[in-house]
C-alpha cells in the first residue's frame, strides 16, 4: 500500500546463535572475552552468562528475581534456569551502569526504570525500599520486521484472518489491538505497519516497534532530576497531528493520550491503530471507560466517541504458549463488542 504523500520506497531470530554482539539491526556473532552490546552508536558490556541467555534461540522473555532465581521463556512458558550473577550488588550495579549509559535514570531516588538495548527491553527495579533485591524483566523484540504472512506461518493468524486484516488496512479502518501481557500486541501491530508504505507516525512509551522508512517513531521522555523536561504521550500525539501523517499509531494507550487519539480519529485521521492492555473482550468496555475518565470524558461521551472512532477490535491471547488472534470484533451500543466473520 503506497503513501499518498511519499514516492516509491525501495520473523524471527536465526536458529542458532553463539555469544553475540547485539545491535538494533541484527545480531553478528563474534568470539568474545566479554559480550558487548552495540546500540545507537554506543557499546555496552554484558556478563558472558547473561549474553548467552539472551542469545537462546526462540527467547521471548528473561526474568531475574535477584541473583538466585532466573526464568526464561523460549516459547513454552517460563522455566527455571541458572542465574548469571553471583550477588545482588553485581546485578544492581549492572542495571545502574546500563541505565546511565542509555540515559534512563535508575538510582536510589528513582529505583524503577525502562530502557532498550539492542532489541531488548529492560524493566529494571533496584531494592532501595521497593523490593528485597534487584528485579529485572527483559523482553526480546524481533530485530527484523515481521509481516502478517510470518504470523500466519507460526499460527498466530489464520489465512482468512490475514486476508481480512489486509483488507481492513486497505480500507483504512481504525484498529485497536487488545490483549494481556505477552499476548503479542506489539508483534501484531508491527506486522500491520509492515504492510504499509506510508508515513506512519508511531508514538511509544519506549521504542519497541520495528519500523522502516517512511514510518517513524517518537517516544515519551521522563523528567530530569529537577523535574523538568518531561514529554508525555499526550503531547506526542498532538505533535504527530502536525507532522502530515498518513496514519498515527500509539504503541500502548495508558492515559490521557486516549482522548487526543479519539478526537484525531473523529476529525478524519483514518487508518489509526493502537494497542490496549486488556485480558479479554468482556473486560474491554470497562478499560475504555477508565481511559475516558483519565481523558476527562464522561461515560456517555466515551461510548459515543469510541463507537465513532474504532472500526475493529483484535483480541489476542496466549493459548498453550502460542500467541493467537482469537477474536475480531466491532463496537456496538454500550461498547459491547460483536464478533465479525473472519
Amino acid at each position: 500500500m503506497r503513501s499518498p504523500n511519499a514516492q516509491s520506497h525501495a520473523g524471527r531470530f536465526p536458529p542458532n546463535l553463539p555469544a553475540l554482539t547485539f545491535s538494533t539491526d541484527l545480531f553478528r556473532p563474534r568470539s568474545l572475552s566479554g559480550a558487548r552490546v552495540h546500540h545507537q552508536g554506543m557499546e555496552f558490556k554484558l556478563p558472558d552468562a547473561l549474553a548467552k541467555l539472551l542469545a537462546r534461540p526462540g527467547l521471548t522473555d528473561l526474568i531475574l528475581n535477584g541473583h538466585r532465581h532466573t526464568y526464561i521463556d523460549v516459547g513454552d512458558g517460563l522455566t527455571r534456569t541458572s542465574n548469571p550473577f553471583d550477588s545482588q550488588s553485581e546485578l544492581s550495579q549492572l542495571l545502574i551502569d546500563l541505565g546511565f549509559q542509555t540515559g534512563a535514570r535508575i538510582d536510589m531516588a528513582k529505583p524503577i526504570s525502562d530502557f532498550m538495548i539492542g532489541g531488548f527491553r529492560f524493566h529494571a527495579v533496584l531494592g532501595h525500599g521497593v523490593s528485597a533485591g534487584p528485579l529485572v524483566s527483559i523482553r526480546k523484540h524481533p530485530n527484523v520486521q515481521v509481516k502478517l504472512e510470518h504470523l500466519a506461518e507460526v499460527g498466530m493468524l489464520s489465512q482468512r484472518q490475514l486476508e481480512f486484516l489486509q483488507g481492513a488496512l486497505e480500507e483504512r479502518q481504525n484498529i485497536v489491538v487488545a490483549g494481556a501481557t505477552s499476548s503479542g500486541k506489539t508483534t501484531l501491530l508491527s506486522a500491520l505497519i509492515a504492510e504499509l508504505e506510508e508515513r506512519v507516525i508511531c508514538i511509544e512509551q519506549i521504542p519497541e516497534l520495528v519500523l522502516r522508512e517512511p514510518a517513524i517513531s517518537m517516544h515519551e521522555r521522563p523528567a530530569n532530576q529537577e523535574g523538568l523536561g518531561a514529554i508525555s504521550m499526550q503531547q506526542l500525539v498532538i505533535e504527530a497531528l502536525r507532522m502530515r501523517p498518513d496514519r498515527i499509531v500509539v504503541g500502548e494507550v495508558r492515559g490521557s493520550e486516549f482522548g487526543v487519539l479519539l478526537q484525531a480519529m473523529n476529525n478524519g485521521h483514518r487508518g489509526t491503530m493502537a494497542t490496549i492492555h486488556c485480558k479479554s473482550l468482556a473486560e474491554l468496555p470497562s478499560r475504555l471507560l477508565l481511559l475516558g475518565l483519565l481523558s476527562g470524558f464522561d461515560r456517555s461521551l466515551t461510548e459515543q466517541m469510541v463507537r465513532q472512532s474504532f472500526d475493529l477490535v483484535l483480541q489476542l491471547e496466549q493459548i498453550a504458549g502460542v500467541r493467537t488472534l482469537t477474536q475480531i470484533g466491532r463496537f456496538e451500543k454500550s461498547l459491547e463488542v460483536i464478533e465479525v466473520a473472519a
